[in-house]
């Protein structure tokens, strides 16, 4: 039964997707990890699309720090016309403090062509408070970061943004897990104008290196381009293999 489920999520719902689960330094054994996809769908007829993604995600784990990329590429076409293309790299190194803090060290680059972002960058640091451990785990992360933009028609950008965010993470049983995410990142300059992002995932275990993974993600920025609309909902089931 498991592998007919296997085959069906594969076929059906052909999304590789990285995980957003909170990493802890000391979880794995220190060493080189990754996870991560690729998929292809061509729908022909009534329906004429083609979308393609691959993501992925190496980890390095040390006694007292950790440092992971994950990389994200999304491609589609509909009716023969471009409807998504966006990419992005992010870089994140936690250092250890104590045993519930961490500092953080963090850069990402990336573009979403269907937002005018012909690029975008970024480099910040932070603090990250693990304040509760008990039937779960929780953080609040404070910090800053810098960002340079390329709008399409606008123009650069530069300036700084406040970090803050919460996260959750709890385990249900052997195989089914939660984890959410919730960011809010103000202008220094200007609170006005502010971008926040929340994330919740589902994990389910179907082997010891594959699960399957529900995602929903609302984002939203107060200030967005020239006729592109303030937020953007995602909701996507894939699987995410483990190496």
């Amino acid at each position: 039964m498991r592998k007919i489920l296997l085959f069906l999520i594969v076929f059906n719902y052909s999304f590789a997707i990285i995980s957003i689960e909170p990493k802890d330094i000391g979880e794995n054994e220190p060493g080189v990890s990754a996870d991560g996809g690729i998929s292809l769908e061509i729908n022909r007829g009534n329906t004429d699309t083609t979308s393609t993604s691959i993501s992925a995600r190496v980890q390095k784990d040390d006694i007292d720090s950790l440092i992971y990329a994950i990389v994200n590429y999304e491609y589609g076409e509909s009716k023969g016309e471009k409807n998504k293309d966006r990419a992005f790299l992010h870089i994140r190194k936690l250092i250890e403090i104590d045993n519930d803090n961490v500092w953080e060290i963090f850069g990402q680059i990336q573009r979403d062509d269907f937002k005018d972002q012909r690029f975008r960058a970024l480099l910040g640091v932070g603090e990250r408070y693990r304040f509760y451990n008990v039937n779960g785990k929780a953080y609040i992360g404070i910090g800053a970061f810098y960002e340079k933009e390329e709008i399409r028609d606008e123009g650069s950008y530069n300036y700084f943004r406040g970090n803050i965010y919460v996260s959750f993470k709890k385990r249900f049983n052997e195989n089914v897990k939660m984890a959410f995410i919730s960011y809010y990142q103000p202008r220094v300059d200007k609170f006005s104008d502010y971008e926040s992002i929340s994330s919740l995932e589902f994990s389910v275990k179907l082997t010891d290196k594959l699960s399957l993974l529900i995602l929903s993600k609302y984002s939203y920025d107060s200030k967005p381009p020239k006729d592109i609309k303030e937020y953007d909902f995602t909701q996507k089931m894939g699987i995410s293999y483990e190496f």
